[in-house]
């Protein structure tokens, strides 16, 4: 199965700005989370997919309704896709 375009950018964004927002380090939400902080690392680089279970552990240790999570990721999808598509149309300039 193929990845859905820009899924992992826009999951490793939303995970790494509630991290911020709750001013939390990669070591104290990965024990929120019982996530190991290199599981995070990747998470937030967006080198890793994170399954289901792994999203409603995050989603409570970052205190936020799984179904807001998706929300935001789909809107950072949208805003990176916009971007893209703003960077294609300047490039054929």
């Amino acid at each position: 199965m193929k990845n859905y375009p820009n899924l992992n950018k826009a999951i490793a964004k939303v995970l790494y700005q509630r991290r911020l927002e709750l001013e939390l380090s990669k070591k104290k939400l990965s024990e929120r989370a019982s996530i190991t902080r290199i599981h995070i690392s990747d998470l937030e680089g967006g080198s890793k997919n994170p399954t289901m279970n792994a999203v409603f552990f995050l989603c409570d240790a970052l205190e936020l309704d799984p179904k807001e999570f998706i929300i935001r990721v789909q809107k950072e999808i949208k805003k990176i896709e916009e971007g893209i598509e703003t960077e294609n149309a300047e490039s054929q300039k």
